[in-house]
């Protein structure tokens, strides 16, 4: 069963068409090493103890009063924090930061404790376990240090960026990496136990999930790898679309297994990995969360959904940017963060505004989300005997409208006029924006 979302943009417009064309990614995706300074929030928000905590790209970690939206205190970084997001464990706040420092501050007077200093960006969010604080760097390494101190206890290198969120399970330690394997580790020493290669970066942005022995693991080769705990072997993979890539491994909810990717779809499937559900949207998705039985979103469309565990739409919560990070929820309240600089504090029931606290400046800059992705059309016999010079080329510009301070970005696709007069496909010979 499948269940869509029209827009009135987006990759699903071009649906008439898509069949004779492939998306095909020419680089590794990077999107979230280059996010730029400025006002907006690109993470997840932490609750603890009344007060809400949030990084931002104007290099301030932000406390604010849960239940009014006040500021109660402000930490200025030496960079923008993005899209590492705030962990806090016995009451010490960790996060990193695109300045190469990974930071140690006290949650209840924001004082700086102690830093870490990486040999490159920090975007990737920490795990705290047994006094160990486990993050993964740009500079290709996994860090475990003692978490009250900051000294370095280990560290693993990879042979990839690892933006991932360590996973501690049963005395080890799991993550992806852009060297394309997901490592399983001995958490106390760093050796390696076994590793996994799939065919595209692994990203689990937070948790990997782990269930009966089971690692689900997340690649941007678009599949879904149910993995072997005890032994590192494929036990079966699901296919979640054909472009965009995956960045995060699936929720566990009452017998199900729900899972989404990048490029706008929402699946809803077995534990040993058989089709339930899929709901889709034209935009590029941002992780889920799940609580009291409804499934919560962001998107590229500017849109924060709910939804049921039928995939069906209850409501959506419309801001000015894209919402990319999946909502903190405690009470009747949802706290999620939005591009547009501010961070949202809604009722989940009536979506009542209760507050909304703004970053300092405007919107950054936010690469395209499929700016790593090629469209180009499938070779068939009847283009083996076209000349070059009966073929045209055009570009979709992935910008945003209306947004000059985007990083410019094209996908191409090849039309043949000789196809277009064969009626095999038509394509106005005009620019389209995704």
């Amino acid at each position: 069963m499948v269940m869509e979302e029209h827009s009135e943009e987006g990759f699903g417009d071009f649906s008439v068409e898509m069949g004779n064309f492939e998306m095909k990614q020419v680089r590794d995706f990077d999107r979230i090493f280059r996010i730029g300074e400025g006002g907006s929030f690109a993470q997840h928000p932490c609750y603890y103890k009344g007060r809400v905590y949030v990084g931002c790209q104007d290099r301030n970690v932000y406390c604010i009063n849960a239940e009014t939206g006040e500021l109660i205190w402000k930490f200025l970084a030496e960079g923008p924090f993005a899209p590492s997001s705030p962990v806090i464990s016995e009451g010490i706040l960790y996060i990193g930061s695109y300045d190469y420092n990974f930071y140690a501050i006290d949650a209840e007077t924001g004082e700086l404790l102690w830093k870490y200093k990486t040999e490159d960006k920090n975007a990737g969010n920490a795990t705290v376990h047994d006094g160990r604080l486990y993050f993964g760097s740009n500079d290709y390494n996994l860090y475990c240090l003692d978490a009250k101190s900051g000294q370095l206890l280990w560290k693993y290198r990879t042979q990839g960026e690892v933006p991932s969120m360590p996973t501690i399970y049963k005395e080890t330690v799991l993550f992806g990496s852009w060297d394309r394997f997901v490592h399983c580790l001995d958490a106390k020493t760093g050796r390696l136990i076994w590793k996994y290669e799939t065919q595209g970066n692994v990203y689990n942005e937070y948790l990997m999930l782990v269930h009966n022995d089971v690692v689900y693991v997340p690649s941007f080769d678009n599949n879904l790898y149910a993995i072997d705990f005890r032994t590192g072997r494929l036990l079966w993979k699901f296919r979640t679309g054909t472009y965009g890539g995956m960045h995060s491994s699936p929720l566990f909810h009452k017998g199900k297994l729900y899972v989404n990717n990048r490029e706008g779809a929402l699946h809803a499937i077995s534990p040993e990995g058989k089709p339930v559900w899929t709901f889709r949207i034209n935009h590029a998705m941002a992780l889920i969360e799940i609580d009291e039985d409804r499934i919560y979103f962001g998107s590229e469309d500017q849109n924060l959904y709910c939804l049921d565990l039928k995939g069906k739409i209850l409501w959506k919560f419309k801001t000015q940017e894209a919402n990319w990070w999946k909502p903190t929820i405690h009470g009747n309240r949802l706290y999620f963060t939005s591009y547009d600089c501010n961070l949202y504090c809604i009722h989940k029931n009536t979506q009542k505004l209760i507050w909304k606290f703004r970053g300092q400046g405007a919107p950054s800059k936010w690469p395209p989300p499929f700016e790593s992705y090629e469209l180009v059309v499938k070779s068939t016999s009847e283009d083996e005997y076209l000349e070059d010079s009966d073929k045209k080329r055009y570009e979709i510009d992935l910008g945003e409208e209306g947004s000059p301070e985007m990083y410019k970005s094209k996908i191409t696709y090849r039309v043949s006029t000789q196809y277009q007069k064969k009626g095999k496909y038509q394509i106005d010979s005009r620019e389209e924006e995704f």
